[in-house]
């Protein structure tokens, strides 16, 4: 495999990666539309909806994590290629302020923040399609 190759995946993995993001940006303002019209429903729909909800919240996580994984995969072979002495992947690895020759992980942060997202969306998605009150009264 050559530098361009680990490049082109990368710009493709980064288009996935951004689309996943959007629908998980995008997710959390679509389900509080669905319980809004679902709020006259019989529980049993609204619960159906909800367990539906939030398998697709933890399916979204689940392929985002593992594009944005992939990712650090791709940058650890370019800084791998860097180390066997590859000029361009050594050009853009500096440019980039990364390490050569080593293994190139996501920040403890990063993981930790969409822990955090997913929790938050999981507890408001049972909140809205079980006990948010929709009507003033």
């Amino acid at each position: 495999m050559s530098e361009l190759d680990v490049f082109g995946f990368i710009g493709m993995n980064r288009s996935i990666f951004s689309t996943l993001f959007m629908c998980g940006v995008l997710m959390p303002l679509a389900v509080v539309v669905v319980a809004y019209l679902f709020r006259h429903f019989p529980g049993v729909m609204r619960g159906a909806a909800m367990v539906s909800t939030l398998i697709g919240v933890v399916m979204l996580t689940f392929f985002t994590m593992a594009a944005q994984n992939s990712f650090f995969v791709m940058l650890s072979t370019l800084s791998e290629m860097a180390g066997n002495g590859s000029e361009m992947a050594t050009t853009f690895l500096n440019s980039a302020n990364l390490p050569i020759g080593e293994t190139i992980n996501p920040p403890a942060w990063m993981m930790a923040l969409s822990l955090i997202q997913v929790v938050i969306n999981l507890v408001l998605t049972v909140y809205v399609f079980l006990f948010a009150k929709w009507d003033n009264s």
